[in-house]
């Protein structure tokens, strides 16, 4: 006998279908028993209905999303234009090192970083493990106040605050440089040394 095979195509359909068939709810969200008593033509105007509803909702969906990219957009203008113009204070340089990270539930000596943040800045880098085998994200972020920079596992501000250690110091700590051993729950531990990154035409101020 010969064995038939299916397309994956048609087991897709016949499995979208069969949930489809289970999981299904009718417009409106009218109840079966309800629902199973409408005349045709309610149905249809049900139907008519919920696409109305559904149309709605898509419209709001796409506004708030277009409102979003805009809103970010408008954001990193600003950071560039601060970056552009940036005085002494507003800048800051970062060096990771040492530093471990948990690879796929083991901790594995990884690669130093380095960063440079403006104000109000959070950007992802990516960390390598020292035999270059593994890597994964994570984010640094240099506050609107200047007095913290933070390494964190999950973007801080989308996911509530974010899993974050952070190298805390005034404006006088910064400018001298400041260090300290970080540690962020379940993910990397270290040591971050920091301080402010120079105007470009004048170098450090002493």
């Amino acid at each position: 006998m010969f064995r038939t095979q299916k397309s994956p195509l048609l087991i897709l359909l016949s499995l979208t279908l069969l949930l489809t068939g289970c999981f299904s709810t009718n417009p409106l969200r009218i109840p079966d028993e309800e629902w199973k008593q409408l005349s045709r033509e309610e149905q249809m105007r049900a139907y008519e209905k919920q696409a109305e509803l559904d149309k709605v909702r898509l419209e709001a969906e796409a506004r708030e999303r277009a409102a979003q990219i805009e809103a970010e957009a408008r954001k990193q203008q600003a950071l560039l234009e601060l970056r552009q113009n940036a005085e002494y204070g507003d800048l800051v340089q970062c060096v990771v090192e040492p530093l471990q990270v948990k690879f796929y539930s083991k901790w594995k000596p990884a690669q130093p970083f380095a960063f440079d943040l403006v104000r109000g800045e959070t950007r992802e880098v990516t960390i390598d493990d020292k035999q270059a085998r593994s890597s994964t994200r994570a984010w640094v972020r240099f506050d609107e106040s200047g007095q913290r920079v933070s390494l964190c596992s999950s973007e801080p501000g989308r996911y509530g605050s974010g899993n974050c250690d952070s190298l805390l110091g005034t404006s006088r700590d910064f400018h001298r440089g400041i260090e300290r051993q970080i540690k962020v729950e379940e993910f990397a531990q270290g040591a971050m040394r920091c301080d402010l990154k120079p105007e470009s035409r004048r170098g450090y101020r002493y």
